[in-house]
Parts: structure tokens; C-alpha cells; sequence
């Protein structure tokens, strides 16, 4: 298949998982516990599935990876790696800050991203960040921790956090990598660092990312991998300031 041909087949099964979160918007909502401080929903596993239902039609020889199913080995020939419903707790307690993301690996490179935020009205397949002159003019973005437990890796990342917010013009935290990854591609931020590397959270970012002009990333400023303890992404000016306040948290997470 051509590269616009996978495109299509990309938005076309973002499509049908959009459709299936905004069918369930509003509706009353089961939680199905995941782990701690975590749940997941119907809608995620409906989102899944009508996700995976759409690719196997369009590309039937291309493996398949969701977040809730799992799948295909990661590392070998061509897999699409989906998010069906990223910020399942935003969406679940009625925040618009939540999407669908849907990437393309080629022997564990990303090499083609979808992300759409239905309830923001945007969807991203490529991009152009935005570079300033110092960090103290960058907005950085971060993801939130729950999932670290407790120990030196999660101390490192919140004292991390605490630093960008002192230093950075501004800090956000969303809750949905999705709106972050879009956001960076957008311009709307200069930089983001996520607590994990989970590929269903990171392939189609990242490759929107690279592809927009952001530097992509582990900790200690290496090229991002599917075995990356964790990643960040940022203008180019802002990267290594990124990756020195990151410094701890390399080692912590190493």
C-alpha cells in the first residue's frame, strides 16, 4: 500500500472510534477496574474493537496493537498500535480533554500517526511546532504520574515537575498525552514529557511529532525506542533544557 493509502486507512478508523466515544458521551458509565487509580470503560473496549474491525478491511496483512487487547510483536514489519480512548478519566467525569490515537510502526519505528480530539474539534496528522528563544518563554507540558507508585523514580519525576513549572512561562497538565502530543504538533505548546514510554500512548505522537520538527526523545536526550524508560519531545530550543531538568529522573528511571 501507498503511504497515503495507510493514511486513509488511518483516519478512516479513527473515524470509527470517534464514533463510538461521542455515541457514548453523556452516557451513564461502568468502570472496569485496570489498576490502581486507573479504570477503563465500555467505550474503551468498543472503541477497540471498532478501531481493529475497520484496519483488519483496509489492511488485512498489517498486525494490529491496542492498549486493552494487546496484540502483535511491536518489533517486527508493520503494526498499527491504538489508543481507543485516551484519558478514559476525563472522558468518564465529562472533561473534553480526552482523543483517539492511532500510530504506525515499521519494525518498532513510528512512521505515521493519527490523533483526533472530538470534543476539541481537532485532529493532527502532521504539524509545525513552534521554537521560542529561552525556556522561560516555552509551555511545557507534563503527564501525570498515577502510575509510578511510590519510590525514587516518581520523587525524581515530581521534583521534575516542579522544576519546569518554575522555570518554564507556563506548565500544563491535561491528564491525555493525546492532547499534549497534538498541542506540541499545533504549536499550542513547546514541550512534553510523559511519566512512561507505553507505545499506545507514544507511536502516533511521536511520529506526528518528529514530522511536525520536534526533537523526540528518552530522558537523557537519546532517540526515543520502544524500550525507552520513558519520553519527551520539544521545540529544538527547548529540548536540552528538557533533558537537563530531566537528569534525575534518567537515572531514577535507568
Amino acid at each position: 500500500m501507498t503511504s497515503e493509502e495507510l493514511r486513509a486507512a488511518a483516519h478512516a478508523a479513527v473515524d470509527a472510534g470517534v464514533a463510538v466515544l461521542r455515541e457514548g458521551r453523556g452516557e451513564p458509565l461502568a468502570r472496569i477496574g485496570k489498576a490502581a487509580k486507573d479504570f477503563l470503560t465500555e467505550v474503551d473496549l468498543a472503541s477497540e474493537a471498532a478501531m481493529k474491525a475497520a484496519l483488519a478491511q483496509s489492511t488485512p496483512d498489517i498486525g494490529f496493537y491496542g492498549e486493552e487487547g494487546g496484540g502483535a510483536d511491536l518489533h517486527r514489519g508493520r503494526v498499527w498500535v491504538a489508543d481507543p480512548l485516551d484519558g478514559t478519566i476525563n472522558y468518564a467525569t465529562g472533561s473534553p480533554l480526552c482523543g483517539v490515537m492511532l500510530g504506525l510502526l515499521e519494525d518498532g519505528v513510528p512512521v505515521l500517526g493519527v490523533i483526533d480530539l472530538p470534543f476539541l474539534g481537532t485532529r493532527v496528522d502532521s504539524g509545525a511546532v513552534t521554537d521560542v528563544d529561552s525556556f522561560d518563554e516555552a509551555i511545557v507540558g507534563m503527564g501525570d504520574a498515577f502510575h509510578q507508585g511510590g519510590g525514587e523514580r516518581l520523587d525524581a519525576y515530581l521534583r521534575m515537575t516542579m522544576d519546569v513549572h518554575k522555570r518554564a512561562m507556563r506548565f500544563r497538565c491535561v491528564g491525555a498525552a493525546s492532547v499534549l502530543w497534538t498541542w506540541l504538533a499545533t504549536g499550542a505548546i513547546q514541550g512534553m514529557v510523559l511519566a512512561h514510554n507505553n507505545p499506545y500512548d507514544v507511536v502516533a505522537g511521536h511520529a506526528i511529532a518528529r514530522a511536525s520538527g520536534a526533537t523526540v526523545t528518552d530522558y537523557t536526550g537519546a532517540p526515543l525506542t520502544l524500550s525507552s524508560s520513558g519520553a519527551m519531545a520539544a521545540a529544538p530550543s527547548v529540548h536540552p533544557e528538557l533533558v537537563s531538568s530531566a537528569r534525575e529522573l534518567a537515572t531514577a528511571a535507568a
